[in-house]
């Protein structure tokens, strides 16, 4: 697992990094068992009927985790390392090409016509009709990896943590990077 390459951990960071994946790890075994309540959805599946399940599974979730909060994951204890490594990325060299990264499918800064911004909430769905923001390669590298089907993504200078499987937001970070 990379967590940073270029600048060692604090000693408050390495048990802050821990306690972080062992919340997604939490949150990871509550979508598992909501998995497990799913009727399976074949291969010939039809675009409702996907919908429909993740849908389920979302709905399953949420009700798994009613109390869940910003912050409950990317807590404070690790927000100050996030915002370090993010930052970084922007003060480097290539900062303007990184910032330009940052935007791209960014829902605040770029949206086609019929493309909404999320509601950044947590348990909240991510619009299908949201773009989906990239995260820079390298930022990536440097960050704690996340399990299977959860994702880094940007909203504006927010970023979240983003269930690929439910389409949920499961937790986010306001104002992770400075303005741009």
């Amino acid at each position: 697992m990379s967590i940073l390459l270029w600048q060692p951990l604090t000693a408050q960071e390495v048990p802050a990094i821990k306690v972080f994946q062992e919340r997604l790890r939490t949150y990871v075994n509550i979508r598992k068992v909501a998995l497990e309540k799913m009727p399976a959805v074949g291969k010939n599946a039809t675009a409702q009927e996907i919908e429909r399940s993740e849908t389920t599974l979302a709905a399953l979730i949420r009700n798994a985790r009613p109390q869940a909060n910003q912050g409950d994951i990317l807590a404070p204890d690790v927000r100050s390392l996030f915002q370090r490594i993010l930052r970084s990325g922007l003060n480097a060299k290539d900062g303007k090409a990184t910032q330009a990264s940052i935007k791209e499918g960014n829902p605040k800064f770029e949206k086609a016509p019929g493309e909404v911004e999320p509601m950044i909430q947590v348990n909240a769905q991510y619009p299908k009709n949201a773009p989906l923001s990239t995260i820079p390669p390298f930022m990536l590298l440097m960050l704690p990896q996340l399990p299977k089907d959860i994702e880094y993504r940007f909203v504006g200078r927010t970023l979240i943590l983003r269930d690929a499987l439910s389409n949920l937001i499961i937790d986010y970070m306001k104002e992770a990077v400075p303005a741009i």
